[in-house]
């Protein structure tokens, strides 16, 4: 009988041992899980929060362009603008003559090799050249040039341009304007004196690319949209294709089945977890009372062997 107690007590102790060993492998599932589950938490918060605030941004600039279809809208003084010229591309050559250079004397400028810099004149604006190429035409010297800017714009960008007062800008800069019903974003050549019976300056402009100064009259302070402050490249296409009715139904199903198809996962994981759980419990209890079966029987085997 001593011996039926300690098998029964060695068996109680292994399967004590055998529960805590279970717990501690689920635990190291849950640990293992865990990191994932975060990791997918934290990716579709950082979506959401992206969508969420471009769509927001695309309703107030389409909300704004309709209240006020005149002037492009603006978002906290800034004016988003999507480039659809290269007016003020760099990505292009020009060709000069020997007297189109300034502040070279003419043995400087007979002097002129491939890769050397040399500045020319846009009204009072200095346009920094770089040579690439030295030919004649008519038995002159041309030079073809390359002008490279760092605040250069191309086809497609998303540009940004900040409201200002007109008597902070300088010639240079690069200022965005209206001209009729058409935005148009070029650079400052010459600023003309105030007008005594306006008491407001204008501006002369031009394009990068473009090889004269624009044509008509100067631009007007009333017709300032801003000055030129930053640029996204290529962002600007990708803005005017989400303001198609193909780009909207894309940009607003694209997340709402993201996150039908996450909630979908999410349930079908939490039902599995259930019925897992489920499972293991029904085990646990036909297993104790298996246990206790067996100890009733050990007792009733016990009482009768003192009964004899």
């Amino acid at each position: 009988m001593d011996k039926d107690r300690i098998a029964s007590e060695n068996s109680m102790n292994t399967d004590s041992a055998n529960r805590g060993a279970d717990k501690e492998g689920s635990k190291a599932k849950k640990r293992r899980k865990r990191p994932a589950s975060m990791i997918v938490k934290v990716i579709g918060i950082i979506l959401c929060v992206v969508f969420g605030l471009t769509l927001l941004f695309n309703l107030t600039i389409i909300i704004k362009g309709l209240i006020h279809p005149e002037t492009p809208p603006s978002v906290f003084g800034y004016t988003p603008m999507i480039v659809k010229s290269g007016s003020m591309s760099s990505n292009t050559q020009h060709t000069i003559y020997q007297n189109e250079i300034v502040d070279m004397t003419p043995e400087q400028i007979a002097a002129i090799k491939v890769g050397d810099t040399v500045y020319t004149m846009a009204e009072d604006y200095r346009i920094e050249n770089k040579v690439v190429s030295v030919g004649t035409d008519a038995e002159n010297p041309v030079y073809i040039v390359e002008r490279p800017a760092p605040d250069h714009i191309e086809t497609g960008d998303l540009i940004f341009s900040k409201k200002i007062d007109a008597k902070e800008l300088k010639v240079g800069d690069i200022i965005s304007y209206m001209e009729g019903q058409s935005a148009v974003t070029h650079r400052i050549v010459r600023i003309n004196e105030v007008d005594e019976k306006t008491g407001k300056r204008s501006f002369v402009t031009k394009g990068d690319f473009n090889n004269g100064v624009d044509t008509g009259d100067p631009i007007q302070e009333d017709a300032l949209i801003g000055i030129f402050k930053a640029r996204v490249p290529a962002l600007g296409d990708f803005i005017y294709f989400l303001q198609k009715p193909v780009g909207m139904a894309i940009f607003i199903g694209v997340p709402v089945l993201a996150f039908v198809v996450f909630d979908i996962i999410r349930r079908n994981r939490s039902s599995s977890k259930a019925a897992s759980k489920t499972e293991a419990l029904e085990a646990e209890l036909e297993r104790l009372r298996a246990l206790a079966k067996q100890q009733e029987e050990k007792e009733k085997a016990e009482s009768a062997g003192k009964g004899e």
